[in-house]
């Protein structure tokens, strides 16, 4: 029995909680005492009954001043419930009192007992409720103790049908206000749920747009450590790798009150059985026990109570952690571990992205076919040296020199025996000059040597041996090749630059007179003539060179994607010759064609290789390799070019990719540059789509001319199909299977 009470004392929810509930809950208490007393009046003037009209006249006053104080004088949202049940408790003695005088068991108060019935069923809980509901029953029934005649008249029945009748009215409005609880309360939480969702993908997105667009490595950690620490609710947050099992250092962190407990750069020492530790052993999420259990504990060292961690990945081994603290206990909701997964996900990404970068930058800086320095590298290398030579007053001599009748050699040979000549001079160069000496490839014939420690005579002495190496003894089949040289030191430039530019100006003098020489700047002999425009020249190749294997590189990473940036290079090519193109802008087409996959390099394989179709998060990464690109060739390419690769993913219709262009505001090139791409995509077999015939893809390119394609370019292809044009890209491609979905490309 006692269970059972405690169960009908806990049941509904709670009542009168809020300041929301309980001002209408008090105006409608008001509100009864008001309809009362409005009513009394409104029964005096009536004929036939029976009254006590001085008492009834008393009672209505006295209802309207109380009504009145309830509904001006009354702050309801603040009151207490025992005010509510007072008041309540009133309108029943009120009602209890009135029946005498308003007709004894005839008495039409009793109707008002329905009301109090109503009210306490919907604002008050299981107990209280079943106590007015017991109360209302007893004053409805008062009138069998004070007059005979409710004895003998029909209120006994009545009763018998009040009883449970009102009982049942009360039931039903308690447990429709339970239900309309219970639903407003799961909205709310639903509500919450979306801005919860809502915050963890604009967070997310931030900080995918910042891997997206290549932002440091530094600056990733540290706005994943705040993001990921607003977002739980912590007190702070950290990005920490892993040295060895037992030692970690911190690379980004955050703290909410701006005082971090620890400092980016710094190497923690761990204990065996520390949460951080058991990260790295585990390699899956951890969360402290909100209670000491006498394990090892760095964050509960720090001061916290709460802590959640996820490892970020490398590759197959676990690289760090990310993790979130608080100096509350039982902080983070169950979940949290999955919602760091998603931010681990994303460091996983940038860290490998870096790596990437990195990697391609120590590629960049080495010609790929002697191995040596190329100009950008040069260059960088002879500014730091040059500044060092002029803190410690030391000597430095700079060198260039050219094949001399290059052209005529590969015209000779082919380019194929050229660079293999090339190739051999290099190791010539290597092998007569000094270990600490630099040699760098500075163009397709050129070279440049910056002679450490070495005043004019001394490089011009070594300068001479290198001509001679190569000069002396043919090279490939029975090649003989000349060099002429050009030298600078300090004495006679400020910067890496001068040097540079004086060193090629005597190179010019060298070629002038007789070519197959050395020759040292002076500007009282020497023009200091002008060559930035070929070394702009040099510096334009060299970073082709270095796009050109980063796209091949992007490339290779699918085999189904091999060479598919040359086959569209060559098809947009000739799309333009059809289109009457002039020779010199069909090369920058192919040029930036070559070049148009290259922002793919920030898409993650993830993405770039799934198997299948792309979710909204995925599309909306692989979708920023076009502007990615665009900002990576951007020094490199001209104006036009770069617009070019921007906007290949445009459509007529304006439903493409970045910008969503309509048809007359696509350039002309882009607009050939992406038939071309989707047009090698659809003949070239992918995981994700079987190839299609060159019929089924004219077909479709067809249907989609003004659509996805430009109606010109269509027809530009269509022509070279007609003329057998097209032949020789289809058989290069796997066997085609009819009915193939487009692809991703396209």
């Amino acid at each position: 029995m006692t269970r059972a009470w405690r169960r009908i004392s806990a049941y509904g929810h709670d009542r009168l909680a809020t300041p929301e509930e309980r001002r209408p809950a008090g105006r409608l208490n008001a509100a009864l005492w008001l309809c009362g007393s409005l009513t009394l009046l409104l029964i005096l003037p009536l004929p036939g009954t029976r009254l006590d009209r001085p008492g009834v006249v008393a009672a209505a006053a006295g209802g309207l001043l109380w009504s009145g104080a309830l509904l001006w004088l009354v702050p309801w949202a603040r009151m207490p419930r025992r005010f509510f049940h007072a008041s309540t408790v009133l309108l029943l003695v009120a009602v209890a009192v009135l029946q005498p005088l308003t007709g004894r068991h005839d008495s039409p108060a009793h109707e008002f007992l329905w009301l109090v019935l109503v009210y306490a069923a919907f604002f008050y809980r299981a107990v209280p409720a079943i106590a007015y509901w017991i109360a209302i029953c007893v004053v409805d029934a008062a009138p069998l103790i004070y007059a005979s005649e409710a004895v003998e008249g029909n209120l006994p029945r009545e009763m018998l049908v009040i009883v449970p009748a009102s009982a049942i009215v009360a039931a039903l409005v308690f447990a429709g206000r339970e239900l309309l609880v219970g639903l407003s309360r799961q909205a709310r939480a639903l509500e919450r749920e979306q801005r919860r969702l809502a915050a963890d993908q604009a967070s997310l997105r931030r900080v995918a747009t910042a891997v997206a667009a290549g932002s440091p490595p530094q600056a990733i950690f540290t706005l994943v450590s705040a993001e990921a620490g607003r977002l739980l609710g912590a007190d702070a947050a950290a990005i920490g790798r892993y040295l060895g099992a037992l030692r970690l250092h911190a690379t980004g962190v955050w703290a909410a009150d701006g005082r971090s407990r620890t400092a980016p750069g710094q190497v923690h020492e761990l204990e065996p059985g520390d949460e951080l530790a058991r990260v790295h052993v585990t390699g899956r999420p951890v969360r402290m026990a909100e209670e000491d259990d006498g394990r090892p504990s760095m964050t509960r060292t720090l001061g916290y109570r709460s802590f959640v961690a996820a490892p970020v990945y490398s590759g197959p081994s676990v690289w760090g952690v990310l993790g979130v603290a608080a100096r509350r206990a039982r902080t983070f909701p169950p979940g949290a571990e999955d919602r760091l997964r998603e931010y681990a996900d994303l460091i996983a990404t940038a860290v490998r992205n870096a790596e990437d970068r990195a990697r391609l930058h120590r590629q960049s800086g080495v010609d790929e076919l002697t191995a040596l320095p190329n100009h950008q590298a040069f260059r960088e290398r002879l500014q730091g040296e040059v500044s060092r030579a002029r803190r410690y007053d030391r000597p430095l001599t700079v060198a260039v020199l050219d094949v001399d009748r290059f052209r005529e050699l590969t015209d000779e040979v082919g380019p194929e025996e050229g660079d293999r000549a090339v190739a051999e001079m290099a190791t010539r160069l290597q092998a007569v000059l000094r270990d600490e000496d630099v040699v760098a490839r500075l163009g397709a014939d050129e070279f440049g040597i910056a002679f450490l420690e070495s005043h004019r005579a001394t490089a011009l002495l070594a300068a001479e041996r290198a001509r001679q190496a190569i000069a002396s003894a043919p090279l490939r089949h029975g090649m003989h090749v000349t060099v002429s040289v050009g030298l600078c030191d300090l004495d006679a430039a400020q910067s890496a630059d001068d040097l540079l530019r004086r060193a090629d100006a005597a190179l010019f003098w060298s070629k002038e007179h007789g070519r197959d020489r050395c020759w040292v700047y002076d500007p009282s002999v020497v023009r200091d003539l002008a060559h930035d425009v070929r070394r702009l020249d040099a510096e334009r190749e060299q970073g082709l060179a270095g796009l050109r294997a980063l796209a091949r590189a992007i490339d290779a990473k699918d085999p189904a994607t091999s060479e598919h940036s040359e086959r569209v290079a060559a098809l947009a090519g000739r799309l333009a010759a059809e289109c009457g193109w002039d020779p010199e802008r069909i090369e920058r087409l192919r040029e930036a064609a070559a070049l148009h996959d290259v922002g793919k390099v920030g898409v993650p394989d993830a993405v770039l290789l799934k198997p299948g179709p792309l979710d909204e998060a995925e599309t909306a990464l692989m979708r920023e390799h076009a502007p990615l690109g665009a900002r990576i060739v951007c020094e490199v390419l001209d104006e036009t070019q770069v617009h070019w690769i921007g906007a290949h993913h445009e459509r007529p219709d304006g439903l493409g990719y970045p910008s969503g262009l309509p048809g007359p505001r696509i350039p002309e090139g882009a607009a050939l540059l992406a038939l071309a791409d989707a047009w090698d995509s659809m003949l070239s077999p992918r995981v994700f789509s079987p190839a299609r015939t060159v019929p089924d893809a004219l077909r479709e390119v067809s249907d989609l001319a003004g659509r996805q394609f430009d109606p010109k370019a269509v027809r530009a292809l269509e022509a070279l199909h007609e003329r057998g044009a097209l032949a020789p890209a289809a058989a290069r491609m796997h066997r085609p299977t009819p009915d193939a979905p487009a692809s991703r490309a396209a």
